[in-house]
């Protein structure tokens, strides 16, 4: 094989993987996007096999190996890599993605290049013990960030508790020229000022960057125009960051009960009226599974009564 007939297939197999485990990253099968990626990772990945068959012919490789069984080790392989790099995020998921990559990885490996190297007796015998590690390795990493405050994410079981009360405190989020200015502060008897924010399958707020004055009562309208659930939720740093842990422990049912923490089907919009009390930076946060990691938050800053 020459040099750049082999470089360009090795591009198609790596790139194939990658896209696999960006899938899995960013929430595999929870929504078109991933499975697009992860289709057009497959592709890849089979491309990259062609052009190393073509130019190497090999009377023991089969056209219904690269094409059957490279389906299977591109799946493998993705699962392996994506999991392994989301585990901080998504520790329920990886503890069986991981193991499962590994398992489907090594049979398409044997099935399509070791037959004729090793019995299957070795691989067998390679498999449980290397198996039993990998599994045993994702569970403990899985416990271990499960204790930590991490977690998979299990969308129908989960519970929020009443946010506390929103505090000043910085919150690292990408910057907007998109911005909501404040009006002067409104007594409880004034009309109410409006904050649209919107969301969409970008895995972005709209706007992403608030100011609201502290005192001022404000009515929030949450409108979902994605084809997936999202959530708005409002806090500091630490409330985020329980938000979240509670999102990924499936440890009670799921609820959205506080004007803090907004969740909105497909399609659908809600509005909760809400005020703040002190000034400071919050942060705005999607917690549903892969969002925030793909950048849906935002900031929203109280500024101090005039």
């Amino acid at each position: 094989m020459n040099l750049p007939t082999a470089h360009f297939a090795t591009l198609c197999k790596y790139a194939g993987i990658s896209f696999i485990a960006g899938a899995v990253n960013h929430g595999f099968f929870s929504g078109e996007r991933s499975l697009l990626t992860a289709g057009i990772g497959v592709l890849a990945y089979l491309l990259g096999g062609i052009l190393e068959m073509r130019a190497s012919p090999d009377a023991s490789q089969r056209w219904v190996d690269l094409l059957g069984l490279g389906i299977v080790s591109s799946i493998g392989l993705g699962f392996f890599t994506g999991g392994l790099q989301h585990f901080p995020d998504s520790p329920a998921r990886s503890a069986w993605v991981v193991p499962l990559g590994f398992a489907m990885s090594l049979l398409a490996y044997w099935l399509m290049q070791g037959r004729d190297r090793a019995p299957l007796r070795t691989v067998l015998g390679y498999g449980l013990v290397t198996g039993t590690v990998v599994l045993a390795g994702s569970l403990i990493a899985w416990q271990m960030l499960i204790g930590a405050g991490g977690g998979g994410h299990d969308h129908a079981s989960h519970s929020h508790g009443a946010a506390p009360a929103p505090a000043a405190a910085a919150v690292p989020v990408p910057s907007s020229s998109d911005t909501v200015s404040s009006q002067p502060a409104a007594s409880a008897s004034a009309p109410l000022r409006e904050l649209r924010i919107e969301m969409d399958d970008t895995m972005r707020f709209s706007p992403s960057v608030l100011t609201v004055t502290a005192g001022e009562r404000v009515r929030l309208v949450v409108v979902n125009r994605g084809k997936l659930t999202h959530e708005l939720v409002i806090g500091t740093a630490d409330e985020l960051a329980h938000h979240q842990r509670e999102m990924k422990s499936g440890s009670a049912a799921h609820h959205h009960h506080s004007s803090s923490e907004i969740s909105v089907e497909a399609g659908q919009s809600r509005e909760v009226i809400r005020s703040f009390d002190k000034s400071g930076e919050l942060g705005i946060a999607c917690f549903e599974p892969g969002h925030y990691e793909a950048g849906m938050k935002g900031k929203l800053t109280v500024l101090p009564r005039s």
